[in-house]
């Protein structure tokens, strides 16, 4: 695992106007594209699966969006933008009332193929395995989805029904949904 002090921010991060939303659409275009670039680079690092805006944007709240060597924090409208800007591209979702952004520095279809792997190497096709145990057990230790965020296995769960490839079933709480993985191909 990463340590804090591992990680080297690139160049535009001491920029001063890459903090401020620009006015033109052309630059905006730009400026948000690189700061997806930046925040999923940022989020692999550090396996962030989830983002509260207030938080990160409040002042103290996460060096990502904070230059104190340059005195710049961007905004939490702008972040918002952003955020929605990756949407768009398919690197990020919404929780239902938009404070959360759930972020896909690998995006929901790349993270189901990489558990189906993981279901043929374990022989776990036809078996039930409960969320937590995907996101947490000893057979995912080592695993990049392992210490996923729930929401984001949820997410990457409902790629895997979809596809005909795994059902679903509710438990007596989020994580002790169960996952029956079904027809799965070596």
């Amino acid at each position: 695992m990463s340590l804090p002090t591992d990680y080297q921010f690139p160049a535009i991060h001491d920029f001063p106007p890459f903090y401020t939303r620009q006015p033109t659409d052309t630059t905006w275009q730009n400026q948000a594209l690189q700061w997806s670039d930046v925040i999923l680079r940022y989020a692999r690092h550090y396996r962030i699966f989830t983002m509260n805006l207030s938080q990160v944007t409040a002042p103290g709240g996460s060096s990502l969006f904070e230059n104190t060597r340059i005195k710049r924090r961007l905004s939490l409208e702008t972040l918002q933008e952003v955020i929605e800007f990756m949407v768009q591209q398919g690197t990020a979702k919404w929780n239902k009332d938009k404070t959360h952004a759930f972020l896909f520095w690998r995006k929901p279809d790349d993270w189901a193929d990489l558990i189906l792997q993981w279901v043929n190497q374990c022989g776990l096709n036809n078996t039930i395995v409960t969320m937590y145990e995907i996101a947490h057990g000893e057979l995912a230790e080592g695993q990049e989805f392992y210490e996923m965020d729930h929401d984001v296995l949820l997410i990457t769960v409902q790629v895997l029904v979809k596809r005909g490839v795994a059902q679903l079933f509710k438990g007596s709480e989020d994580e002790d949904m169960g996952v029956k993985f079904t027809s799965v191909k070596a």
